[in-house]
């Protein structure tokens, strides 16, 4: 790692100001040609987790301008950098403004802009699940299933073990009852 490199990674760790990490962060990849991977052990933190801090450097100039104003929190600014348009951006902090969005609540609001899923509903209980798995492996026990559910989607996952003979059975039965 050169010297300059190694500065600039102390002046990181020392730093407090959220958007210079950013651009320091930037000027390391981009002109160093450090890989994340590298800068994130260099300051000892998740790769994920400077990937969220370069997002930082995307966001409009209203919306830095509405930290720096105490208008918003930092976890805000995380949440809202999620969103590649930068009209969508702006529209979504003005609603953080006007309805003084909690994080919780500009988490639902981003997720339904980048995924136009609505909060709401209630996940399948641990229970209804358990059950369903057992009544299905009792039938067949090279049915392995797996049930996962997100705040934007559910997947239902069938895995049938067997040679080609008896798993075009098992998934032409399936594919009939989903008919």
């Amino acid at each position: 790692m050169r010297k300059s490199a190694e500065i600039t990674i102390e002046k990181i760790k020392n730093d407090d100001d959220w958007f210079n990490k950013a651009r320091m962060l930037r000027h390391l990849i981009d002109e160093e040609g450090m890989r994340i991977i590298d800068l994130a052990k260099a300051l000892g933190v998740k790769e994920s987790y400077i990937c969220h801090i370069l997002r930082l450097n995307r966001l409009p100039e209203i919306i830095v301008d509405g930290y720096y104003s105490k208008l918003v929190s930092l976890s805000h600014l995380f949440i809202v950098s999620r969103i590649k348009n930068e009209s969508k951006m702006i529209e979504v902090y003005e609603k953080i403004l006007s309805g003084n969005l909690t994080v919780i609540q500009t988490q639902d609001l981003v997720r339904e802009v980048l995924y136009s899923v609505k909060p709401g509903g209630e996940r399948i209980t641990e229970e209804e699940k358990e059950n369903f798995i057992k009544k299905m492996t009792e039938k067949n026990k090279n049915l392995k299933i797996q049930i996962v559910q997100t705040r934007i989607k559910g997947r239902l996952e069938l895995e049938y073990k067997g040679n080609l003979k008896t798993t075009s059975s098992a998934l032409r039965e399936i594919m009939d009852k989903l008919r």
